[in-house]
């Protein structure tokens, strides 16, 4: 359905509409062809979706096993997330929860180093 309105969206419908889609075919094990899609998303997506392309894009990285580019991409999506959207939004929760799973580590679980590291 995404891809069949795409021709016809404009503006941040459009970026919407390529995320979602590239989250679809995640969904699919698709990964490569979703990387591909959440690439075409514009560069400045609008306000509300504050993290999501960089979510969809660690999703995918993760998918291909390469765990330091899906990283990457997660801890900037949740830096997004905490910056542009309310603490509750169920958005941080999924990017948290991405990132436990990357990293091993329990979701809020900060690295422990010994203190002067």
């Amino acid at each position: 359905m995404a891809r069949g309105n795409l021709p016809r969206a404009n503006g941040p419908a459009a970026g919407v509409l390529n995320t979602t889609l590239a989250r679809s075919l995640n969904g699919q094990g698709r990964y490569e062809e979703a990387l591909a899609e959440v690439r075409r998303s514009p560069p400045q997506p609008p306000r509300y979706a504050g993290g999501y392309p960089d979510l969809v894009t660690a999703e995918a990285l993760y998918g291909l096993g390469r765990r330091a580019d899906a990283e990457d991409a997660v801890r900037r999506a949740l830096a997004d997330c905490e910056r542009q959207l309310h603490p509750a939004h169920p958005r941080i929760g999924e990017a948290r929860a991405l990132l436990a799973r990357i990293t091993g580590e329990e979701p809020g679980e900060e690295s422990r180093g010994e203190p002067g590291e």
